[in-house]
């Protein structure tokens, strides 16, 4: 194969990003847009030379497709993901791979059965200090991990964009959740959660912030903190040209043995004041540089382009995603029984 077909499904804003990058990566062909809005669907495709369709099935037909990207609500990720697999498409999902375990599995097995890749979209192992934090552990710096934090907190204006579809605990934390496994290099064992309801909660019935402390099975400790309570203004200002918008409070530190290894953002390497305030752009996820999208979501589709073009194990498998929503799972219980829960319980 000298090339990959590929399409994606859900042409919400993300989805775009996707249908962009895809557009602009070597051995790599943009085909096709999906999604239930035509006119959006038709716009998108208008954008990057695509065909558009108000049907995925569609898009599943064509065989000059090999893989999808598929950034839908959480809630369609797995028919989506069956019917991709069943007809021979890799697949690269959005997390969380899905919001119940079953239908995680459901979608493991299909891609099994398909013998198709399924990647998992956990952007963060992907941007570069995130995956700094994991080198200095590799090397040995640091000694062994025993206590690793993980702080993604964002504006109210997220759960209201969302429209109160899903906690925070599913949309946020389950990026950490992945993050404290790939640190610690080990498996969960036992989540106890807490959290604070406030507005989110009178608006949604979700929790504004929940935090979440994971047993791991050699004894290490994690940490979660995660919600969408920081005020409206929170990064709302308007920014320079092509910076993106960078408005979550977010932070990394991991404690080893004869060392430790920290991010912390905000404050970044760069900022822009001015009469609104300060402003900071987003060098983590994705940003326009020389006319094309870089950053993190970049390297993650280009990631998944060559595992299906070298026939490669990608880094985030089914199973990782699932053994992350296994902790967020075990999170939520808690939260409503008020116990630790063991990962064990799941299963």
């Amino acid at each position: 194969m000298e090339d990959v077909g590929v399409g994606v499904i859900g042409a919400g804003t993300f989805g775009e990003v996707h249908a962009r990058v895809y557009s602009e990566l070597p051995q790599c062909r943009l085909l096709a847009i999906a999604d239930s809005n035509r006119a959006r669907a038709g716009e998108v495709a208008s954008e990057y030379h695509a065909d558009a369709y108000d049907d995925w099935r569609k898009l599943m037909e064509r065989k000059d497709i090999q893989a999808v990207s598929i950034v839908t609500p959480e809630d369609q990720h797995t028919d989506i993901a069956v019917a991709a697999a069943a007809s021979g498409k890799h697949i690269l999902v959005e997390k969380p791979i899905a919001t119940k375990i079953e239908d995680a599995l459901t979608m493991i097995s299909a891609a099994k059965k398909g013998g198709v890749k399924l990647m998992v979209g956990h952007i963060l192992r992907f941007t570069p200090a995130y995956a700094q934090v994991r080198q200095a552990i590799e090397s040995g710096n640091i000694g062994e991990p025993i206590w690793s934090f993980s702080r993604r907190n964002g504006s109210i204006v997220q759960v209201e964009r969302l429209k109160g579809r899903i906690s925070a605990g599913m949309f946020l934390a389950v990026h950490d959740a992945d993050l404290l496994r790939w640190y610690m290099g080990d498996e969960p064992e036992r989540v106890y959660a807490e959290d604070v309801k406030r507005e989110v909660h009178r608006k949604y019935g979700l929790s504004d912030f929940i935090w979440a402390l994971v047993k791991f099975k050699r004894g290490g400790v994690g940490s979660i903190e995660a919600g969408w309570g920081l005020p409206r203004s929170w990064g709302g200002s308007a920014l320079p040209s092509k910076w993106g918008q960078f408005n979550a409070d977010v932070g990394v530190e991991v404690i080893g043995t004869k060392g430790s290894v920290r991010i912390d953002s905000p404050p970044m390497m760069v900022y822009c004041c001015d009469e609104a305030g300060f402003k900071y752009p987003d060098i983590i996820h994705g940003f326009e540089l020389h006319g094309r999208i870089n950053g993190g979501i970049r390297i993650e589709l280009q990631h998944f382009i060559e595992s299906v073009l070298n026939d490669a194990e990608p880094l985030v498998t089914g199973e990782d995603g699932l053994a992350a929503l296994k902790i967020i799972e075990a999170a939520e219980r808690s939260l409503s029984e008020g116990r630790p829960v063991r990962i064990e319980e799941l299963e």
